[in-house]
């Protein structure tokens, strides 16, 4: 049985993400914790216990005698949520991409929670409904997406049995000899290629059930995401965890995706024993 825990701060988007929630336990036990993290200085504890309640009954009336738990937290949202989760399978968040400067003046806590979590993240965005899209992970070119491709292939196992991985490539910013301008893009295009293909078949090995499909695309790595964001199930990046603002697949990445995907953006650290914990 997977350990979830699902923040939820009574906004539109919190709703999506226990419907989100909701719908996981329909086809996997799990036991929930679901958070709500007051302010210190100005807390209403009854209506904090309110949310929790109107959350738990989501749950409990899409699968009756669901496991849950239900906690009140002061401080911070993202260390509150972080140290909460420590130790779960996956946290479960939403976030609202039509408002990005009210998250602004909110201290984009989604962002802030990604960067503190240690476990995966799903940030699921307002008006979520479920599809039978893909699911989509992208691969980088470091190591970061090992546990996110594996957790994406065993999503797409537990779903839609349909898995695209997406590999992006861009020219390095400065070629001084023409003829390096002119032979290099399809040396770097064959050698991308062989990075995907070696991941995929590692894939497809372990995952014989999932329909496995990928592209190597020229572009930013968010714009090659976001190309399939609209036909999406869920789309699955890893992060160093090196800081919010680092580069790679990692803080910008996944603050873009955030904001623009309209589908449920599932963040994985490069540290997550993935595969001991889900098979557990």
């Amino acid at each position: 049985m997977k350990d979830l825990v699902l923040g939820v701060d009574g906004t539109r988007a919190s709703a999506s993400a226990t419907q989100w929630v909701a719908e996981r336990c329909v086809r996997e036990p799990s036991r929930v914790r679901i958070v709500n993290v007051i302010g210190t200085l100005t807390a209403d504890r009854h209506a904090s216990l309110e949310l929790l309640e109107r959350a738990e009954r989501v749950l409990r009336d899409r699968v009756p005698g669901q496991a849950v738990e239900l906690l009140r937290a002061d401080g911070a949202v993202s260390r509150a949520l972080a140290r909460l989760s420590a130790g779960a399978d996956l946290l479960v968040i939403g976030v609202d991409p039509d408002h990005p400067v009210r998250a602004a003046i909110g201290g984009w806590v989604p962002v802030r929670v990604v960067a503190r979590a240690s476990v995966p993240v799903c940030v699921v965005p307002a008006g979520w409904t479920q599809t039978d899209g893909d699911v989509v992970v992208g691969l980088a070119d470091d190591t970061s997406s090992a546990a996110a491709l594996d957790l994406a292939a065993r999503e797409a196992s537990a779903t839609t049995k349909k898995l695209h991985v997406v590999h992006a490539w861009a020219l390095p910013g400065v070629v001084v000899e023409s003829s390096v301008i002119e032979e290099r893009p399809d040396r770097i295009v064959e050698e991308h290629r062989a990075l995907l293909d070696a991941a995929v078949r590692s894939l497809q090995r372990r995952f014989t059930d999932v329909d496995i499909e990928s592209d190597v695309v020229r572009s930013s790595p968010v714009n090659a995401l976001l190309g399939h964001a609209e036909r999406a199930a869920l789309i699955v990046i890893g992060t160093h965890h090196q800081g919010v603002l680092a580069g790679g697949l990692t803080g910008a990445v996944a603050q873009d995706l955030l904001w623009r995907a309209r589908c449920p953006v599932l963040i994985v650290p490069e540290a997550t024993p993935i595969t001991d914990r889900l098979d557990a």
